[in-house]
């Protein structure tokens, strides 16, 4: 394993580290398809944390939506639309107000949605707020065996820096293949005054939104969380409509990583020893993401110019080390 071996010797260090970069440099992104499929149970405290079987979402006609982004987009909010009714809670505050995971479910059309709420997981203060992974390893449980979409949320002409670390946020959680199943939401719609939502984000100056939703593949909507009952429901159909060609474009499977394979494999265990668990695997991914991440990388949204620049720093960073660790020691007498 890389992450293992890496830390003997400069040239077993050398061996595991030099060929990643030098693959990064030539690699092409893609994204791989995942084959796995989920059933729910219950949604009760008690069992949410269940063994799921795989299904694929077309043979079930299930789907798990998550929620994500920064406090004050209005995550909490957009659920209710989705679910056509108040259930998390949602107000005008100065801090956040979702404190914890919770879900809801509806019906819509063919399909039992099930949409989990989240609170702030994707900031870099989450280290602080959450500092024994046991939130983050309620999110993995509750959208086990994984989310079909998520909904990066965020206000419209209001997409800023802390819009972007909660993206990164996003990412480093959940790996960088989750914007192949990502669709960008923006809340306020009200503010395009009937104009056309690609349109402003092609003509937007705010170059990394425009970066963003083209990393997510171009999939975006806009939501008016105070609208009528009937453009609510015009909002989630076109919602539906981008969740279900992600679903039909990964064969009906949700999207997997390491830590919902895990929690897949702990079924007969209890809901504490459940968490436990998988909250230790994301601390342990946590420890080791920066070398991890070199994986990911060709996956990531990142211009060609960008990769190769950053390959090259890598590259010289670890030819100093070696240097610096072969250069003879000085001889005292």
């Amino acid at each position: 394993m890389l992450l293992s071996k890496s830390r003997n010797s400069p040239d077993e260090f050398g061996k595991y580290v030099c060929f990643p970069i030098f693959f990064l440099l030539v690699s092409q992104a893609s994204d791989p398809k995942v084959i796995m499929g989920g059933r729910k149970m219950p949604r009760d405290e008690e069992n949410a944390y269940g063994f799921q079987e795989f299904r694929s979402a077309l043979q079930e006609r299930r789907l798990r939506l998550l929620l994500a982004g920064r406090s004050g987009t209005g995550k909490s909010a957009t659920g209710n639309s989705i679910l056509q009714r108040k259930h998390f809670l949602s107000r005008l505050a100065t801090t956040a107000v979702t404190r914890a995971c919770a879900t809801g479910s509806c019906c819509w059309a063919s399909w039992d949605v099930e949409v989990l709420d989240t609170p702030d997981l994707f900031s870099p203060e989450v280290a602080q707020a959450d500092p024994g992974f046991k939130e983050r390893g309620r999110c993995y449980l509750l959208s086990a065996p994984g989310p079909h979409a998520v909904l990066l949320v965020t206000q419209l002409g209001r997409f800023t820096a802390q819009d972007l670390q909660a993206w990164r946020g996003v990412k480093a959680l959940f790996g960088a293949g989750i914007a192949a199943h990502a669709v960008v939401v923006f809340t306020r719609r009200e503010d395009l005054d009937g104009g056309s939502l690609q349109q402003y984000v092609r003509d937007t100056d705010n170059r990394a939104l425009r970066e963003l939703v083209a990393e997510c593949g171009g999939r975006c909507c806009a939501f008016d969380n105070r609208a009528a009952d009937g453009e609510r429901e015009a909002q989630v159909r076109e919602l539906m409509g981008l969740v279900e060609e992600l679903v039909r474009d990964h064969g009906g499977a949700p999207y997997t990583n390491d830590v919902y394979r895990l929690a897949q494999t702990l079924g007969g265990l209890s809901p504490e020893e459940r968490l436990r668990r998988v909250a230790e695997r994301l601390a342990a991914r946590a420890r080791t993401w920066p070398l991890a991440g070199l994986w990911w990388w060709p996956k990531a949204g990142l211009g060609t110019r960008c990769k190769l620049g950053l390959a090259a720093l890598l590259g010289a960073l670890f030819l100093l080390y070696l240097l610096c660790r072969r250069r003879p020691e000085a001889v005292t007498v």
